[in-house]
């Protein structure tokens, strides 16, 4: 314990007027005596003030609790905190900020650390700390390695919110106790701590810890007297967000005028709610009359506490006094006042080095003041009619009271029957007008003053300000949340942050939370900033709030704070994400799969039969073509090939995978992750037995295999195609058609094996078609159509089909022709047979041939376009080739 002052330097103090027990206060926190003198005029001035406003202090600390524990008691908001489950939901959406997980109570935490990190100064100085290894070990500096931490996933996390749990958990009091968040701390006093400890750790050194009362270092944020952190005024963190206030109390004392001067930072300057607008409240902080100061000697005299900036900061934060304590009641009342302020404002007239200048015209402007007092008085007699509602609103629904009081709408409670009250209706009415224009008279005075008092201001605006940020407190005065409103000005955009919930927002609606106009919503705290900053973040792209997935991700200045192994860390982080995105995905399409599985397996089971008892009597059974895993079976039972099995059962799967999977892919044609695989058989193997379930992955030769099985099926259904276009033309009797058709047909069917259906079907065609050309044109009474028979002439003579039957079929082909030409006696038959047995090559009729007309051709690409190896569905087609 610190030994007592000795008695010759107690008394020494009280002749100058400094009571006993002041003294041995200030004995008690010095640790130098050239500090008692400094110390005892700053415990003296905040003695006076103690004694003068006790019962506001004790408000103010009963006004702080509620406000901080508010969010933990309020039941309107408790989907906040409920962390979203999805990872789908999880993820941030493109050019919208990162927000910030609620971890209990900290939401107004959240609403600080996304103003500051619209501070481009203070995230670069964060985000480029690189302490020694052996500091890291300091709290302080573990705090700024947190905190850089979180600054580094906001500027690029794929991750709708992250959690500052680690920062929250890394504040510290001047004994190194963690802080919980909502024990005895106000807004503004955690983050005052939070703001030193910031200090301390970016200054890579501890800071000295001096046993100094708060009472020494008293901010308006600082509510509570208890020892505090000391924030330098040179540490970075006071220059980014801090305003020096110098201090000036005069009074008389013993006959004498007299002035004490200090000067402190200042966090938050406090703005009293019932001025009505910023302006006016913040005359309220800088001009402080007090009317019975009592003085050393307790001498009651009249006494004026000038509070001016001493510089202009590069940041001004206010806070709105909104919640008063009622003793009567005995509970804290939130006042929802509308208080006002503008987008930009002048900081010139609070200046130290204005005072004179600013001080005259105030004194010009009194007699303004007063006038614009009446008249809003006047305002509010019309507006809070008996502390109620708009007058105006009273007569609208007195008069539809009396309007609704007749013999109709006779089931409406407030309708009590008939009442002729039409002259009561029209005075009510007058009234009603004449309140209007008696609102719109004072408003225009008011307007009118206002505009004259803030003329007189003109010569003061040099040093303009923006607003940035304000701090919304949603609730009454024991319940509530709290969210911050940001303008991003290089986009000028609003955004709202709302814990882990982000999104623009217009300004109407910024303005119509943070004036009051609804009930229980209002603006906290405002953070402008100094026009300089405002255009040097104007003169490039801050921030983009790009996703990794798009391009210019981390192009822009935020991005180029990172370092290479910072960049690293969140492609790492982002990557573990997408993979979880991934998996989760993944589970569900595999839950999902079982069903349409079943369905398809069973269809192509129970298809295959029919369709195969169908065809068991016909001797060269064609593949079935309803769909590709039928192509498939029907190849393996005619062809014995079991080693598809595996194939057929994994393509089914595919079919099941592109109608349940969002991005519709199947397991063809992607890359498929090995997990997703793996997820696959052991699922498959849990619902299906050995039968149903394919019994591994894909062998290099099964991919092989499949691509083949896919081409033959390609090739399989052109052929097919053509061969049903063949039928239909050649039942319409279109017989050119049908012959350049054949030749398609014959070519493609040549390429396969002899013992093939549409090899067979060709060949046979190829017998068939000139017998049913010919013969309808022997009879003596039949019309020969020569184009037919040369057409005819040139599809014959690309012998398709040569073979040891085509001497017996040509010569067929012959005695028919020759038959017609007898019959007719057409001098160009004979011509026609000549070409025939010379197999001449007509150029003209060749060409005929050997074009598909466009009719055709899309006729083609249509039919097989039903018989898509993948886009496959478990129903009957109403027509399909066998």
């Amino acid at each position: 314990m610190k030994t007592q002052i000795n008695q010759k330097l107690l008394d020494q103090y009280v002749q100058m007027g400094f009571s006993v027990e002041l003294i041995n206060m200030a004995w008690e926190i010095i640790n130098m005596e050239s500090e008692m003198m400094d110390t005892l005029f700053t415990l003296s001035i905040q003695n006076q003030k103690v004694q003068i406003k006790q019962d506001k202090q004790d408000e103010e600390v009963l006004i702080t609790q509620a406000l901080v524990d508010s969010y933990q008691t309020n039941q309107q908001i408790g989907s906040q905190i409920l962390e979203l489950v999805s990872p789908e939901q999880k993820k941030r959406v493109d050019r919208i900020p990162c927000g910030l997980k609620n971890i209990g109570n900290t939401c107004y935490f959240n609403s600080l650390l996304q103003t500051y990190f619209f501070n481009s100064q203070f995230v670069k100085t964060i985000i480029t700390f690189q302490p020694q290894q052996q500091d890291k070990q300091n709290k302080s500096i573990q705090l700024v390695l947190n905190q850089q931490n979180l600054f580094i996933k906001m500027i690029g996390s794929d991750l709708k919110y992250v959690d500052p749990s680690e920062v929250v958990k890394s504040i510290c009091d001047d004994f190194g106790n963690v802080l919980p968040i909502g024990d005895q701390q106000d807004v503004g006093e955690f983050n005052h701590y939070f703001l030193s400890r910031i200090g301390e750790g970016l200054a890579q050194t501890e800071r000295k810890r001096k046993n100094i009362d708060d009472s020494l270092i008293y901010t308006s944020s600082s509510i509570f007297k208890q020892k505090s952190s000391i924030i330098n005024e040179e540490d970075i963190v006071s220059q980014l967000f801090l305003c020096k206030i110098f201090h000036q109390f005069q009074f008389e004392q013993g006959g004498y005028q007299q002035i004490r001067e200090s000067t402190e930072l200042f966090n938050f300057i406090p703005l009293d709610l019932k001025d009505g607008n910023l302006y006016d409240s913040f005359d309220s902080f800088v001009v402080n009359n007090i009317d019975d100061f009592k003085n050393d000697f307790n001498e009651i005299v009249q006494a004026v506490k000038y509070n001016w900036i001493q510089s202009p900061p590069q940041k001004l934060s206010f806070q709105i006094q909104r919640v008063t304590y009622c003793k009567q009641k005995n509970e804290l009342i939130k006042q929802n006042d509308e208080f006002t302020f503008d987008e930009e404002i002048y900081l010139d007239r609070f200046l130290i080095e204005n005072r004179e200048k600013y001080l005259n015209i105030r004194n010009q402007n009194k007699e303004l003041k007063i006038k614009q007092k009446k008249i809003q008085l006047s305002q509010q007699q019309i507006t809070k009619f008996n502390n109620g509602k708009d007058l105006q609103d009273v007569i609208v629904d007195l008069i539809q009271f009396l309007q609704m009081q007749n013999n109709h709408n006779i089931d409406n409670s407030a309708n009590f029957g008939l009442s002729d009250e039409q002259e009561t209706i029209q005075q009510l009415q007058k009234y009603s007008q004449q309140i209007q224009l008696k609102k719109q008279s004072l408003q225009k005075q008011s307007n009118e003053l206002q505009n004259q008092i803030q003329s007189n201001y003109n010569d003061l605006k040099k040093h303009k300000y923006l607003l940035q940020s304000i701090l919304i407190h949603d609730g009454q005065a024991n319940s509530g949340h709290f969210y911050t409103y940001i303008k991003d000005f290089g986009l000028d955009k609003w955004f709202k942050f709302n814990d882990m919930n982000v999104n623009v927002e217009t300004k109407e609606k910024v303005f119509q939370d943070a004036f009051g106009m609804q009930n229980g919503i209002n603006a906290y705290l405002l953070i402008f900033n100094r026009i300089d900053i405002v255009k040097q973040e104007l003169q490039s792209q801050m921030r983009t709030y790009r996703i990794s997935s798009e391009n210019q991700y981390l192009n822009d200045i935020y991005g180029s704070y990172l370092n290479q192994k910072q960049k690293e860390q969140l492609v790492k982080e982002n990557k573990l994400f997408l993979n979880e995105i991934n998996q989760q995905i993944s589970l569900r399409v595999i839950d999902k799969l079982i069903e349409p599985y079943s369905i398809r397996f069973e269809f192509i089971n129970e298809q295959y039969r029919i369709i195969s008892n169908s065809v068991q009597s016909q001797t060269f059974k064609p593949l079935i073509t309803l769909n590709f895993p039928i192509f498939i079976k029907s190849k393996m039972a005619i062809f014995g090939q079991d080693n598809y099995e595996n194939i057929l059962k994994w393509v089914i799967i595919d079919s099941a995978l592109r109608e349940v999977n969002p991005d519709k892919s199947g397991y063809f044609g992607v890359q498929i992750n090995k997990n997703f695989e793996n997820q696959i058989i052991d699922k498959f193997k849990d619902k299906f037995t050995e039968f149903k379930r394919p019994s591994r992955f894909l062998s290099q030769k099964e991919q092989d295999d499949f691509h083949l099985l896919s081409q033959e099926y390609i090739q399989y259904i052109a052929i097919a195609s053509l061969a049903s276009i063949l039928f239909d033309n050649l039942l319409q009797q279109h017989i050119s058609n049908s012959l350049s058709v054949l030749h398609h047909f014959s070519l493609l069917a040549k390429q396969l094996d002899f013992q093939n259906y549409f090899y067979k079907l060709a060949q046979n065609f190829q017998r068939l078609i000139p017998i049913i050309i010919i013969c309808k044109m022997i009879p003596f009474q039949a019309i020969v159509n020569l184009q037919e028979l040369q057409l005819l002439q040139a599809y014959l003579s690309f012998q398709h089909f040569k073979d040891h039957q085509t001497y017996f079929w040509e010569a067929q082909t012959s005695i028919m022709l020759n038959a017609v030409n007898e019959n007719h006696k057409e001098p160009q038959i004979q011509n026609i047979i000549n070409k025939f047995e010379k197999n001449i090559k007509d150029p003209n009729f060749i060409k005929k041939i050997e074009e598909l007309n466009n009719d055709i051709i899309t006729q083609q690409t249509t039919l097989s376009s039903n018989y898509d190896i993948y886009q496959w569905t478990p129903n009957i087609k109403k027509r399909y080739f066998i």
